[in-house]
Formats: structure tokens, sequence, C-alpha cells
């Protein structure tokens, strides 16, 4: 009986431990050489992005995925680009469940019982997911997606909030860069 309980309070620490990192998750279309790109253009969605909502954020969202981009060779041009390059978030409400298993011990009184003591604390935090598509603009077809799912800090300080977006872009940043020199 106790080898399950342990088992289950240990598949909790790992899974909860998990979801407060961030993953970067990538696609891309394989039928195009990612090293032929050279130029691009950012276009705003009104629509998935925080611009109605935050405008400084989504204002530094998108100055830090131009600066990413031109850091990987690059060159941002508005007339004619090789690449359309926008971003959409998501947030979504998530439960953490801690376990926590007390020690069997023996009650005072005039009974001589064993005793366990557990308990379990439910919280509610804030998942947010950050995705980049690049799509080629003659044919409207995307070629390169990155998506970074993480924990959204309670009451970011700017500069907390900009720390965690640019982490979010260098992990998508990083796989870009490497099918990108893959193709060349």
């Amino acid at each position: 009986m106790r080898k399950p309980v342990i088992a289950v309070m240990i598949l909790l620490v790992v899974g909860t431990a998990a979801a407060a990192k961030m993953k970067a998750y990538v696609g891309y279309d394989k039928n195009v050489d990612l090293g032929a790109i050279k130029t691009f253009d950012y276009r705003d969605t009104l629509d998935t992005s925080v611009i109605d909502q935050a405008p400084p954020v989504h204002e530094m969202i998108k100055l830090l995925i131009i600066a990413k981009l031109q850091d990987g060779g690059m060159k941002w041009v508005e007339e004619d680009p090789d690449v359309l390059v926008t971003y959409h978030t998501d947030t979504q409400q998530a439960m953490k469940m801690n376990v926590t298993l007390y020690s069997y011990s023996y009650s005072a009184g005039w009974w001589w019982s064993p005793l366990w003591g557990s308990g379990m604390d439910v919280s509610s935090f804030s998942r947010g997911t950050l995705v980049v598509d690049i799509w080629n603009p003659k044919t409207e077809k995307i070629v390169w997606r990155g998506a970074v799912v993480g924990v959204v800090p309670e009451d970011p300080t700017p500069a907390k909030a900009q720390k965690t977006i640019e982490k979010a872009l260098k992990l998508m940043s990083k796989e870009f860069q490497k099918m990108r020199s893959k193709e060349q």
C-alpha cells in the first residue's frame, strides 16, 4: 500500500517541476530551404497578439523578434521580403497540486491507535504560450513555427517580463538558427 502512495507523490513532484520550465516546440516545411532566407518584414496580428491589451509589451516582443532575426544574419526590409514574421500569445489557467505525507505515529490518550497524517494543497497559475510564425508572402504558407510554453509570473515587473520573453525567444531563435544552418 505504501509503494503506490510514494509513486503517486513522486509523479506529482516531477510533473509540477517540469511544468515550471519553458520548453520550445518548432516545426518547419521540409520543402523550404531555410538557409536561403535572407530578408524579412514584421507584420502585426491584431486578434492573437497583445497589441490592444498591453501595447508596451507588444512593442517589446516585436523588437526582440526583429533583433533575434537580425542577430541571426537576416536583414529587415519593408519591400519584397523573403518571409513575413509575426507572433501570437495565449494564456490558460492550470492547476498545481502539492501533496505532503506526514509520518506514522501513535496518538496520545486512553487508546493506542496509529495515525497517518497527510495533506494536499491545490493552487492555480497561468501558463502562457508565445508562438512565432514565419511565412512566405507569395504562397501565404507557413515555412517555420516556433512555440514556447511556460509559467507566466504573477504581476511581473517590466524587467522580469522582458527577461521571460527574452528567454522564450532565445529558445526559439536557437532552434531556428540550427535549422537554417542545416540547410546551408
